[in-house]
């Protein structure tokens, strides 16, 4: 059984032409990750710290295409390639280089999946009191971890149930959230203030691009290796990045300003509809976490290729919801943070490798002996995730982070690792 679902999955090679798939197959299992209530709480964050609701709309539009780019260039790699992230590391990285950057991602989604675990077990306590935060939290722990074992297949008709679910709930919260705004200033959203403790627009930008790269960069183009072309990846990540998320940022502002609230679960209770909204809201977490623990056991399945990708994924799902129980949540605005910083200088490697090292003409990854490590390119990732500190303080960080990395990655390619690409190109042909 585990070595079939391996195969089917295709965790340790390249997705062929003939299991490759169309807009409908792919965009419900992407909108599933990205219509979360992570990303609502984070819309919280933005409005807590933004001077006013503009503010924290331009924010949002503004990091959200900064995700985009990065989204559509892993994407395109893998669509093209047919690999996985945690694959295509292996390129830039070298085979055991790689294992450490699959290991890194895999640690941050296990603290999504922690996240998404104490929300669930949150979300059913307030509306279920008599059962406890710590047993809900374990019960869809392990139910998130049974879909995520099953694969695309099941996870894209929960992505599908949940996204026409939360999209309704979101549609219904913000309308109701607007209404309300005129009970708190008058002239409604647009009115309301904020006037202490306000962040700067870069410090807004980080949050909205930490609400997502970890996706943008992982996730992303492990869905989209099963694309069949550019179109096909192009709508799936416009339609998720365009719409769903920003749509998602916008219930937690309108619930921050109006409420006082970024927590979906208090927001929905203070207009009276919770118990409405759970089955949606399950959904909704639902579809994230599956797609946390799915993307984590293929990057655990690229660095312990002995042990099946089933057996890694009850690990980690083991581990996450552990996590979950002592409350990673409470730290959740230092983890974007975080995520901002991490993430895109480690997509810029990647991406620059593919362009300059390899000319675009990566061979079969089964039929290449690659080095064991490129140092130079943890090199260049690690200057570009220590830019937050030494780069002059224009622009934005995580923005700053990902050009440093990947313009230090492209010399890097240019004079030294193409020579040794070409190498082995010719040892395939």
């Amino acid at each position: 059984m585990g070595n079939s679902t391996v195969d089917n999955e295709f965790s340790t090679g390249s997705v062929p032409q003939s299991q490759r798939r169309g807009f409908l197959s792919l965009v419900f299992t992407w909108i599933g990750y990205v219509f979360t209530v992570t990303i609502m709480s984070a819309g919280g964050q933005l409005a807590r710290g933004a001077a006013d609701f503009q503010q924290a709309i331009l924010a949002v539009y503004i990091g959200y295409f900064i995700c985009f780019v990065i989204a559509m260039f892993t994407s395109m790699l893998s669509m093209k390639t047919g690999l996985s992230f945690g694959l295509l590391s292996r390129f830039a990285f070298g085979n055991i280089g790689a294992k450490l950057i699959s290991f890194f991602t895999m640690l941050t989604l296990c603290g999504w999946f922690s996240i998404n675990c104490y929300l669930i077990g949150s979300i059913t306590n307030v509306l279920f009191p008599i059962v406890p935060r710590w047993i809900a939290t374990i019960i869809f722990g392990a139910l998130m971890i049974f879909s995520a074992l099953k694969g695309q297949k099941l996870m894209n008709i929960i992505g599908l149930f949940a996204t026409v679910a939360v999209f309704a709930v979101g549609i219904l919260a913000v309308v109701i959230g607007i209404k309300d705004s005129y009970s708190v200033q008058t002239g409604g959203i647009l009115a309301i203030r904020n006037s202490g403790n306000l962040m700067t627009m870069s410090e807004l930008v980080t949050i909205s691009v930490g609400s997502i790269i970890c996706g943008c960069c992982s996730w992303a183009p492990d869905i989209m290796r099963f694309s069949k072309g550019k179109k096909t990846t192009l709508s799936v990540m416009l339609v998720g990045l365009g719409i769903c998320g920003p749509f998602m940022l916008l219930i937690g502002i309108v619930g921050m300003l109006v409420y006082g609230e970024y927590d979906i679960a208090y927001i929905l209770q203070k207009q009276g509809f919770l118990a409405f909204a759970f089955i949606g809201l399950v959904a909704n977490i639902w579809s994230t976490a599956q797609g946390n623990a799915y993307s984590s056991s293929l990057n655990l399945a690229s660095i312990f290729t002995k042990i099946s990708r089933e057996k890694l994924l009850v690990i980690f799902g083991i581990i996450g919801t552990v996590a979950g129980l002592f409350g990673l949540y409470q730290y959740f605005g230092v983890w974007l943070g975080f995520l901002a910083a991490a993430f895109p200088p480690m997509a810029g490697v990647v991406i620059s490798d593919y362009f300059v090292s390899w000319r675009g003409k990566m061979p079969a990854l089964e039929k290449v002996q690659l080095p064991a490590w490129n140092i130079g390119s943890f090199v260049c990732y690690c200057i570009g995730v220590s830019s937050k500190w030494w780069f002059p303080k224009i622009g934005i960080p995580s923005v700053n982070a990902f050009f440093v990395a990947l313009i230090l990655e492209a010399i890097y390619g240019f004079f030294w690792l193409r020579k040794q690409a070409d190498k082995i190109k010719n040892t395939v042909q």
